[in-house]
């Protein structure tokens, strides 16, 4: 039986904690504005995905996330890890409460939360479809896949993911712990040998300091890596960074919040719908800010495949 309510999933890691701290005041809120929900907090790492799945099964059609980017992906892939429906029949709403919100950013949905309520509470007239990738990887030498609503990338920035998330495994999820991995990334980071086919042709070939493939535009932050991303144009977006300095590099950061990054020589930038990665001796690949395996890597477009609520025109 289909359920009229919302399925509010808390994120208790997101935001260091403060999705969890705040949601009292955030269901406030919610019921203040006449929203029927009920909530479950998530309890482990990837428990999201569980909750999602389970949540559709038993008849809910609008999931509200309280979190963060990582907490959104871990919805959505729960929401293709079902096959109770389509996940596009599927509602998906969030209010941000995570570090650095990217996806939230694409959308224009506010930071505040009494504005994300009321946005909330109009969802029929602002819910709109945008594009999901499948990636395939390999994890632990087996096949793997999952699927991408924001930016994936490899090399660099897949480096600083897989130390941040041994941080997190070792109970350090904490801002500052991102930024120790990230210097500690830029530090020892050798840039690899990669080739990228797009479309099945050979796009770029050599030694490469990060991959990014965006279906929106900002990543850690508020930074740029595929500045002309469109969220449901059915394209993905490919930004190649070509070994570079160390010094040549930090001369370069600002670009990347300018969205400027395809000015810098060293950018190769294209778009297609199927995207293969292959790197020497290999790169690790991260989605949405996680882990997810290592290359050889490939990325199917999947057009409009969720529902999301969203204040992008």
């Amino acid at each position: 039986m289909t359920k009229s309510e919302w399925k509010v999933i808390v994120s208790r890691t997101s935001g260091s904690g403060k999705a969890l701290r705040d949601w009292p005041d955030i269901s406030g809120l919610l019921k203040k504005a006449g929203i029927e929900y009920s909530e479950v907090i998530t309890e482990h790492p990837f428990h999201a995905i569980e909750l999602a799945a389970q949540s559709v099964k038993e008849g809910f059609r609008k999931l509200l996330v309280i979190g963060g980017d990582g907490a959104v992906h871990e919805v959505i892939n729960g929401l293709f890890s079902q096959d109770e429906v389509s996940p596009c029949d599927v509602t998906i709403a969030l209010i941000p409460v995570g570090s650095g919100n990217d996806w939230a950013r694409m959308h224009k949905i506010p930071k505040n939360y009494k504005a994300a309520v009321a946005m909330v509470a109009q969802a029929d007239a602002s819910a709109r479809f945008q594009d999901v990738a499948r990636i395939a990887t390999l994890m632990d030498g087996k096949p793997y896949s999952r699927y991408m609503i924001n930016i994936g990338g490899l090399g660099f920035d897949a480096e600083v993911c897989r130390r941040f998330d041994m941080a997190k495994a070792r109970g350090k999820a904490k801002d500052h712990q991102y930024y120790k991995s990230l210097l500690s990334s830029f530090l020892f980071y050798r840039c690899q040998k990669f080739k990228v086919w797009v479309d099945g042709n050979l796009f770029y070939e050599g030694p490469t300091f990060s991959v990014a493939l965006g279906l929106g535009k900002y990543c850690g932050g508020g930074m740029m890596q595929t500045p002309d991303a469109v969220i449901d144009d059915g394209l993905i977006n490919v930004t190649v960074i070509e070994r570079l300095s160390k010094l040549t590099f930090l001369k370069k950061v600002p670009s990347l919040f300018k969205g400027t990054i395809y000015q810098i020589k060293e950018v190769h930038h294209t778009i297609g719908k199927h995207i293969d990665i292959e790197a020497t001796p290999y790169s690790f690949m991260e989605v949405d800010g996680e882990t997810v395996g290592r290359t050889p890597v490939s990325i199917d477009i999947i057009p409009d495949a969720i529902k999301v609520v969203s204040c992008l025109k």
